[in-house]
């Protein structure tokens, strides 16, 4: 059983990712998207994750890449997740960087991706299209914007892990 925490999505937020209205992807922001180190998330996100060049989005804390039904979501300031026995792994970038995330496939084949152990909390939403074989890609392209402003303070525990 995972030690890890859970994450209540408001389905207004997930139906609103990936919309595109005027160039724009429209995207709720999280409740906490004005805490400061969301400004520096955004401002240091890259200019493309998983290939895709990086989007207009119209909220605070929030960053898209991609175009329509293929559009990564990400938003700084959502809820911190609290215990939950879903899936918690850690991610690596192949440079070092290493970030846990509480993975939930959704409907309609969309994985949301949310950081575990850092206040304030990051989710990705990953729509499977954007990325068939490998949808944790966008999480991994994220590492580096995350672990550089967002320091853990909890990580994923697992059976057989000592807390």
């Amino acid at each position: 059983m995972l030690r890890s925490r859970l994450l209540a999505v408001p389905a207004a937020a997930l139906m609103a990712v990936g919309l595109v209205s005027c160039g724009t992807v429209q995207v709720p922001a999280g409740p906490e998207a004005a805490h400061p180190v969301c400004a520096d998330v955004i401002l240091g996100a890259p200019p493309e994750v998983l290939g895709m060049e990086r989007q207009e989005t119209s909220s605070q804390g929030t960053a898209a890449w991609g175009d329509g039904e293929d559009t990564v979501v990400m938003r700084c300031g959502v809820t911190p997740p609290g215990p939950t026995t879903d899936m918690c792994t850690r991610l690596a970038d192949g440079q070092g960087l290493e970030v846990d995330w509480i993975v939930r496939e959704l409907e309609d084949g969309v994985f949301l991706y949310t950081t575990y152990g850092r206040e304030p909390a990051i989710d990705v939403t990953v729509p499977r299209s954007a990325s068939p074989d490998q949808p944790s890609g966008a999480a991994i392209d994220l590492a580096q914007v995350v672990t550089r402003n967002i320091e853990a303070t909890e990580h994923c525990v697992g059976p057989g892990d000592e807390v």
